[in-house]
């Protein structure tokens, strides 16, 4: 995985995305097998999910919620410059605490070694506990990457962009043949995260994404 990037600098990537036609031509909607979560929607049948010890599955109308033990809160960003970002506050309960976006499947296997997943973020409270962002591909089949490092080093009350390329997924166990949630991000530590964009962008020229003796990969299995 690499490094996290400015979000400015990948929004020109977005911008210049090849694979699929992520965009429609000529219309403000975005194609939802690569956009998941972008300017406050989550597009088509998309939709967010909280997750917690007393319901593991709470599914929202909309951007906002309280996961059912209070552990996760979802609100709406304080953040002017991306209209439509979220606020995810999770409590400094020990117990674990989720968002995901789900709602219907994408196959983004012919991506696998050219994408990567990336999350734009601000981070305002870090968690000392482990982050995992998990992608999940139907009934028992789901990869997870720790986070945790990344945030540990990223500035506080900046927006960043955080890419994780998707052959880390593969390498865990994911089928990109039918991703049924691309996006699951959660900790039983205290954190506040905002998010203003979900989406699969086309790796920067040179990136060799995650390799099997990736250390970062034996790293998250041996936690």
């Amino acid at each position: 995985m690499r490094k996290s990037v400015s979000v400015f600098a990948t929004i020109l990537s977005w911008l210049a995305l090849t694979i699929g036609n992520v965009a429609h031509s000529g219309s403000a909607a975005v194609n939802p097998d690569f956009f998941y979560f972008h300017k406050g929607d989550t597009p088509d049948s998309w939709q967010w999910v909280l997750s917690d010890p007393g319901n593991w599955w709470m599914p929202l109308q909309g951007n906002e919620g309280v996961s059912e033990a209070k552990k996760l809160v979802m609100e709406a960003s304080d953040a002017p410059e991306f209209p439509g970002a979220i606020k995810l506050t999770w409590s400094k309960q020990d117990k674990w605490g989720g968002a995901s976006i789900t709602g219907r499947s994408v196959d983004l296997s012919a991506y696998e070694n050219k994408a990567e997943l990336v999350l734009a973020l601000r981070l305002d409270v870090r968690s000392h506990k482990p982050v995992y962002v998990k992608m999940i591909c139907g009934e028992k089949c789901e990869a997870q990457v720790s986070i945790y490092d990344y945030l540990k080093k990223a500035p506080l009350r900046e927006w960043f962009a955080l890419p994780i390329p998707l052959d880390c997924f593969v390498s865990q166990g994911a089928d990109l043949k039918n991703v049924t949630s691309p996006l699951s991000i959660g900790t039983d530590g205290k954190m506040v995260l905002h998010i203003s964009e979900v989406s699969v962008s086309a790796m920067a020229a040179g990136d060799e994404g995650c390799v099997p003796d990736n250390p970062i990969i034996s790293k998250q299995t041996s936690e």
